[in-house]
């Protein structure tokens, strides 16, 4: 092992299935003749994609006469389980055009394919936009949606429908010798750089083939203007089918042009060597992608895919359903149109928080000793559970359809409910044999410290709300040294602010004087250090 290997960090990859090619008719004629196409798996119906996407833990009524410490081990598989709707058909069905339309272009048996695959390579250059070809059959999609309703699972639960790599040998009675990665997915850098999303994309390679790509392509002084265009060289070589970038979000906090780069960049992987790329992101990356990325939506062929939260409707109960079969208490619960109704409005048709809800209301009702489900019980959890989550929860309750999307997109990506503090708590109720104990109460604390308050005071973002006015620069002010104070009591005792101005309307007064956005909010009494602060 040389030094380059041994000092070379591990890459953790989404990964699927390794075959080799088995080539089948496309059953559409403009796909024929080409073996990336031919050894992809048949075109699904909506039956069959529903039927590859299913996925239900083994489930059996025996579990819930087992002790209390058992189930609390089966009530977990709640989250295993998943239920095909129809944004999923939807989604696959764009997936499948996507990949074969993106390869259409590029067949490795035609003399001229290496030759024009030179060229449009030749003409990869991060710094400026290549205008969309003609000759590009490569489409390409942004999903949008809420943090937790489900776009990364179901993504990559649709790649997995597809091999991941397949390997060809021999074609229509001619040596192939070629290893074509379908898919991959990849998590967009933190920073938003186009290094690190290289980086990135050499250590998938690297793990999944065993290449060197990492080696060869970033050691040394490697710049990011040399890095890209071996980007785009290694996705041609390998026959890369389609490039999913998730969390796309983090280009809103990418230094000034990083997003523009990068976006630019995927324009060129479109556009040079026909490589579809997905976007996957949260609404936060709502701003940057409608007018950034202007150039690829203007060449989709699939259109925008906003992945919104589910109506209280047949597809509602189609989900709480499947949901509800996994019941591990004594006393059955049926499922009702009111406890229905409450799951709902608690998790506003967000998936993940719907799972997790059901499943911590049957810890709580085990713990508790009642042995079922009650709206009492869900209504308590989703109180005690989804604090985090609140901003997000209430601005989905808005009526008023813009009104939502503008909330929507100055929220905090909703965080993950930890689940081990509730499973740890019931856990130790039966231990001390305690029904009465409720889960995830506190009752060691019943003052909230300041140092607590102040991290849950609500800190100041810059945001579409104020418009062009810059805050300072995060080095600029202490993440210790400043409280925001948005409460109703604030605002109404300084007496140097109109009551009824909004944050926009402070801002601009004060912008004609030359004072910045910061210093206008400090001085309406929105911002207070912490030597100011009192409980």
């Amino acid at each position: 092992m040389n030094d380059d290997e041994m000092y070379k960090p591990r890459f953790l990859v989404f990964t699927g299935q390794e075959i080799n090619a088995i080539y089948s008719d496309p059953e559409i004629p403009k796909y024929r003749g080409n073996p990336l196409i031919e050894a992809l798996p048949k075109i699904l119906t909506k039956s069959e994609t529903a039927k590859g996407l299913a996925k239900f833990p083994h489930y059996s009524e025996d579990i819930r006469n087992q002790p209390a410490h058992l189930r609390y081990h089966h009530i977990q598989d709640t989250l295993e389980f998943f239920t095909p709707l129809g944004v999923h058909i939807d989604l696959e069905q764009r997936i499948s055009r996507i990949i074969r339309l993106g390869y259409q272009a590029r067949n490795p048996i035609l003399p001229e394919f290496w030759q024009n695959t030179k060229r449009s390579l030749d003409l990869i250059d991060p710094n400026r936009f290549v205008p969309r070809s003609s000759r590009s059959r490569a489409k390409s999609m942004t999903i949008i949606g809420l943090s937790g309703i489900g776009k990364s699972t179901g993504v990559e639960e649709i790649l997995l429908l597809y091999p991941q790599i397949i390997n060809h040998s021999r074609y229509l009675n001619k040596n192939l010798t070629l290893r074509q990665i379908v898919w991959l997915k990849l998590d967009c850098p933190h920073d938003g750089s186009i290094k690190g999303l290289c980086i990135n994309f050499f250590q998938a390679v690297d793990d999944l083939l065993g290449t060197q790509y990492y080696t060869s392509y970033t050691k040394g002084r490697q710049t990011v203007d040399d890095m890209i265009p071996n980007m785009a060289r290694v996705a041609s070589i390998q026959s890369l089918g389609m490039l999913v970038i998730d969390e796309i979000q983090n280009l809103s906090s990418a230094k000034s042009g990083g997003s523009e780069k990068m976006l630019n960049f995927f324009v060129q992987l479109i556009n040079t060597i026909g490589l579809p790329v997905i976007l996957v992101g949260t609404y936060k990356a709502w701003s940057v992608l409608s007018s950034e990325f202007r150039q690829i939506r203007r060449g989709t062929g699939q259109g925008d895919f906003v992945w919104d939260t589910m109506k209280e409707d047949e597809t509602w109960q189609t989900f709480v359903k499947s949901l509800w079969r996994y019941q591990y208490l004594q006393i059955a619960s049926p499922l009702t149109p009111e406890l229905s109704h409450t799951l709902y409005y608690e998790c506003q048709g967000i998936t993940d928080f719907a799972a997790k809800l059901y499943m911590l209301a049957q810890l709580r009702a085990i713990s508790s000793g009642k042995e079922r489900i009650t709206t009492s019980i869900i209504k308590s959890v989703a109180k005690d559970c989804l604090r985090t989550a609140t901003k997000v929860l209430n601005a989905l309750k808005e009526t008023d359809a813009d009104k939502r999307l503008r909330l929507l997109m100055d929220c905090e990506d909703v965080k993950p409910i930890d689940l081990e503090p509730f499973i740890e708590e019931g856990i130790k109720s039966l231990a001390n044999e305690d029904s009465s104990s409720v889960i995830g109460e506190d009752k060691s604390n019943s003052k909230i410290s300041q140092s607590q308050e102040i991290k849950q005071t609500e800190t100041l973002h810059e945001s579409s709300e104020l418009g062009n006015s810059k805050l300072p620069k995060e080095e600029e002010i202490s993440s210790t040294s400043i409280i925001i104070k948005a409460t109703h009591k604030s605002r109404r005792s300084n007496k140097q602010t109109d009551s009824k101005d909004t944050l926009p309307e402070i801002v601009a007064k004060k912008a004609s004087t030359g004072i910045s956005a910061y210093e206008a909010l400090k001085q309406a009494g929105y911002i207070k250090s912490v030597s100011e602060y009192q409980l």
